[in-house]
């Protein structure tokens, strides 16, 4: 390994130390319940009445599809979250965000019609990061050892930073692929894991040391296979660089942000990533909105060296 380098399969290694923590159902329910109730009771009903209504199929069986995912609020009738529960922080952080889809569309619903509900994808992660932070908040507030708040903040800035490197290589990716098929280059298997070494190295340089085989890393994501729909990538880049300003502002603002968090949702697909913006009083071309972002995301750094520096 390189001097100063990170080896690529430690990039999103577990801590030494780290507990094993374990949520039954009813702990998990309670945990991510209890996240949004500090934001908003009626929003923290909503996600209660998921759990009530048997909505969230997190068994683990035979054949089910792996990942996660939330179907939308249909003529007022309740969405439905599609999980593969196994009680670890990381599935707790996961229904967090499926309800946080099912928050967004909740309020969606309500307000618009089918002609503006379908939302951009750049919005459609609003909900859902947001409700990862509150719970991270939450579970913060509850930790009683170091050791229990590095592994929260470490499952935190793990999807924070894997989505803005790891994600970001994949949109370079997915333009290179485009720009050699309009040059009328051939695509096989090699040359696109030559094009995927190159993306990568765009975000990662020389901090990394890689495997040889993970110039096969683009083969696992499904992201690039989807008919119809490109760039899919990119809207999870934006919805973490997104919301984190908005986590700030709420923080600064407490309960008076709730209305415009609540209103944001509500508005769905009849404005813009930029217009949505300005309801809150900020310019997404301007730099002073991401760097909000960037200052949140450095108090949970500076948090977690706090705990390993004693």
């Amino acid at each position: 390994m390189g001097l100063n380098k990170l080896a690529n399969y430690d990039l999103l290694a577990p801590l030494p130390n780290e507990p094993e923590v374990k949520y039954d159902w009813s702990q998990a329910r309670k945990e991510v319940v209890d996240a949004y109730l500090g934001f908003d009771s009626e929003i923290a009903g909503w996600v209660d009445e998921m759990f009530e209504r048997r909505h969230i199929d997190g068994k683990v069986r035979r054949g089910k599809a792996s990942g996660a995912f939330c179907a939308s609020w249909l003529a007022g009738k309740s969405a439905y979250v599609l999980q593969s529960y196994n009680g670890n922080i990381g599935d707790v952080y996961t229904q967090a965000h499926e309800l946080g889809h099912a928050v967004h569309a909740y309020l969606g619903a309500r307000a618009q019609n089918p002609s503006n509900f379908e939302i951009g994808s750049c919005i459609a992660e609003t909900g859902s990061v947001f409700g990862e932070l509150l719970l991270t908040e939450r579970l913060l507030s509850k930790a009683k050892t170091k050791e229990e708040k590095q592994a929260i903040l470490t499952s935190v800035l793990d999807r924070l930073f894997n989505v803005i490197f790891q994600v970001s290589a994949r949109v370079f990716f997915e333009q290179d692929i485009y720009d050699s098929m309009s040059r009328g280059e051939a695509l096989d298997a090699e040359a696109l894991a030559r094009l995927w070494v190159s993306a990568r190295d765009v975000v990662y340089a020389d901090s990394v040391d890689w495997l040889d085989e993970m110039k096969w890393g683009w083969v696992v994501t499904p992201h690039y296979f989807m008919a119809n729909y490109r760039f899919y990538n990119y809207p999870y880049v934006y919805a973490q660089l997104f919301v984190y300003p908005l986590y700030q502002l709420y923080r600064e603002q407490g309960k008076s942000f709730v209305p415009k968090l609540k209103r944001l949702l509500a508005l769905r697909g009849s404005k813009s990533p930029r217009e949505l913006a300005v309801e809150l009083g900020f310019d997404i071309t301007e730099e002073a909105f991401w760097q909000k972002g960037m200052k949140q995301a450095e108090q949970f750094v500076n948090m977690l060296e706090e705990t390993l520096a004693n």
